[in-house]
């Protein structure tokens, strides 16, 4: 009897998850959801493949119809749906504010965390397929159009961990297309320190050089809570080929992005999924989406367009060891010249992952940017 119980229980929880996934957006006369069938993702894929995010209006929206406005265009942490935006205004304080004369004036568009292998990350990829093209080319003209945007002379990106990587990355590959980025806590911008591994380097990624099991997470104490073996492990029990290539987890997701094709419509393996053995052809191709080496490859071209544009904050005590590949970048960009780098990069001493994030500090940081 308490066994049929249980069952039931676990059943409800999990009906209940597939239910707040699937149920789409709240009702709300400033919210509404954008969706749209891939040109580019259905000629990759061959079939069609559609896109969806949420669009959310600031308060004077319908009642100045003359005003253009602001766009950020944020991207949610690892896996995050464009449905996010539901627990956001189910917050009565948050809710209260956005509709209130203090809320800054400023369109939000909650982009969706759904991918073939995970997160797309919103970048191109050999194996997810064209998301960078899909961005640029598709959804933010799309929004232009249908909304009075202020367009790229006022379009911004944030997010924390995978949200603060891509709003990175966006804002350093497509440095015309966005007016300024707020990273927090971004996932590795140095494969250097890809977490605790040495990419290209080091000949294992569970193990370091002395041989002792590598952490993937801690507590901001330093207290280990597990490792990188463990999660790959747990990972390549989710995956249909048996390995964490196409588990629809962060190590699948960040292999998916980074790596080449490989056999079976499988991304190739940046790391043996049983041994930890790191191929280095593999990690060779990882430098395409290294955050700094394409800064420093191109800061010359790059530097002028991104001045002004790039806000991170990172906890020093990370709870992926996030703040390392930090620190390297935070580095070269202090060694900049023509021109020197005016970043803004925080480090705050005792803080994890996310710890600062909040959507109304970015959005009003942004305002506070605006002329």
């Amino acid at each position: 009897m308490k066994a049929s119980i249980l069952c039931l229980f676990i059943l409800l929880l999990c009906t209940c998850g597939r239910a707040q996934k699937d149920a789409g957006l709240m009702t709300h006369p400033l919210l509404e959801e954008y969706t749209l069938k891939s040109p580019a993702l259905t000629k990759f894929w061959g079939k069609p493949m559609m896109v969806k995010a949420a669009v959310l209006l600031p308060s004077g929206y319908t009642k100045n119809q003359d005003k253009f406005y602001p766009v950020r265009y944020n991207i949610a942490g690892y896996g995050g749906r464009y449905t996010r935006v539901n627990r956001l205004l189910g917050n009565k304080d948050f809710a209260a504010w956005w509709t209130s004369s203090e809320a800054p004036q400023i369109i939000t568009v909650f982009l969706d965390g759904d991918g073939p292998f995970g997160d797309p990350y919103q970048l191109n990829s050999a194996n997810s397929g064209p998301y960078g093209d899909v961005l640029i080319n598709e959804i933010i003209p799309a929004i232009d159009k249908k909304y009075r945007t202020q367009a790229a002379a006022q379009r911004f990106t944030d997010g924390c961990s995978t949200g603060g990587w891509v709003s990175l990355a966006l804002q350093l590959i497509y440095p015309d297309d966005f007016a300024g980025c707020w990273s927090y806590s971004p996932d590795p911008v140095s494969f250097h320190r890809m977490q605790l591994i040495d990419v290209y380097e080091d000949e294992n990624a569970f193990f370091n050089k002395k041989g002792i099991e590598l952490p993937s997470k801690r507590d901001i104490y330093g207290e280990p809570l597990f490792t990188i073996k463990k999660e790959v492990s747990d990972e390549n029990k989710k995956g249909k080929s048996g390995t964490y290539l196409d588990s629809g987890d962060q190590w699948g997701s960040w292999n998916a992005l980074y790596s080449p094709k490989g056999e079976n419509d499988l991304p190739k393996a940046i790391f043996d999924p049983v041994t930890g053995a790191i191929d280095k052809a593999v990690a060779e191709e990882w430098k395409k989406y290294d955050l700094l080496l394409l800064a420093k490859n191109n800061w010359p071209e790059l530097g002028p367009k991104v001045q002004g544009k790039i806000n991170v904050w990172m906890g020093d005590m990370d709870n992926y060891y996030l703040n390392n590949s930090m620190r390297d970048f935070d580095t070269y960009l202090k060694t900049t010249t023509q021109p020197t780098s005016n970043a803004s990069i925080a480090f705050e001493a005792m803080k994890g992952h996310c710890d600062e994030y909040s959507h109304r500090k970015v959005l009003e940081e942004i305002q506070s940017t605006l002329k």
